[in-house]
Formats: structure tokens, C-alpha cells, sequence
């Protein structure tokens, strides 16, 4: 015989399900594309450029570093803004709202990351000889993505921005 506690709690389980029948649940990593995908604020050239940054290989990493050093100015002459965050939708209590460079500077950084972790040292050595890429250091606010399922809401996606800088050795 099953403990009466046991069978109040299988109980609600079911019931809770029953309120939120068409429930999904996100199950993949939350991204630039999450966040940006719905706010109005953000135009559809930035989504197209991160669009463009999703799979970062070596043989791009000039390219990369050029765009890198693009968006990075233009970041430090726009920087983004903390809000006081609703918590009854699951924000934080400040809220960041990255500014448009900054989300693509920090996706950028991403993949910069990513080829460095992602091939042989001797391979980027070459590919910076045949490129004639300095030795250098890659310097960004990374900001991450997360989201917060409300029921009877919505889902809520929201920024963080890290500290403190990320700091690579290219």
C-alpha cells in the first residue's frame, strides 16, 4: 500500500500538468538569437550578422578579428543599460540590455574563442604567419543568455553581462 504523502504528491504532479497541457520546455542552449529574436529594439541586420558567426572555423578567424575590431568601437561608444527587472517574470533585479555591438562584439569574442580552443596551437601559428596576424590580445564584456519559463506568461529571455572581461591570448 502506497503512504498517503506519496500519493497526494503523484497526485499534484498530475494536476500541475493538467494546467499547462501545452507546455514545451526550451532544450537547447539559450543564444544572441533567443534574446534579440524578441525585442523590437534590435534591427534584422544584427540578427543576419550573427546569423552569419554561428559556426566560426579557422580559415575565418581574419575575418573574424576584423569584424571583432569593427563592432568594438562601436560598442565602447554605445554601451548598453541595466533596467530594474521584473521578478515576477523571472528577470533579475537589474536587468542588462546590451547594446546592439555589444551582443555582436561578445558573440564575436565567442568564436574567437571557440578556434582557438577548437584547433592545434601549430595551426594557428601558421594561419597567423600566412595572414600576417600580430600576436594580440582579444578583450570583451561576454554576455550570456538565459530564460525564464512563466506559466500563464510566456517565455522570457534576458542578458548578463560578465565580469569581469574576457581576455584571450591571440
Amino acid at each position: 500500500m502506497g503512504n498517503d504523502k506519496e500519493e497526494k504528491n503523484k497526485d499534484f504532479l498530475h494536476s500541475t500538468e493538467d494546467l499547462f497541457p501545452d507546455y514545451e520546455p526550451k532544450l537547447t542552449p539559450d543564444t544572441a538569437l533567443d534574446y534579440i529574436s524578441g525585442r523590437e529594439e534590435y534591427r534584422e541586420k544584427t540578427i543576419e550578422i550573427i546569423r552569419n558567426i554561428s559556426e566560426p572555423k579557422l580559415k575565418d578567424l581574419n575575418q573574424i578579428i576584423a569584424q571583432f575590431n569593427h563592432y568594438l568601437k562601436k560598442a565602447e561608444e554605445k554601451l548598453g543599460h541595466y533596467i530594474d527587472g521584473n521578478m515576477i517574470l523571472g528577470a533579475p533585479p537589474k536587468e542588462y540590455i546590451p547594446s546592439e555591438a555589444e551582443i555582436v562584439v561578445s558573440e564575436l569574442g565567442k568564436s574567437i574563442r571557440s578556434i582557438l580552443q577548437n584547433n592545434p596551437v601549430e595551426n594557428i601559428q601558421n594561419y597567423k604567419m600566412n595572414e600576417n596576424i600580430k600576436n594580440q590580445k582579444i578583450k570583451f564584456k561576454e554576455i550570456i543568455f538565459t530564460h525564464c519559463d512563466v506559466m500563464g506568461s510566456g517565455r522570457f529571455f534576458y542578458a548578463e553581462k560578465l565580469e569581469p572581461e574576457t581576455e584571450l591570448d591571440l
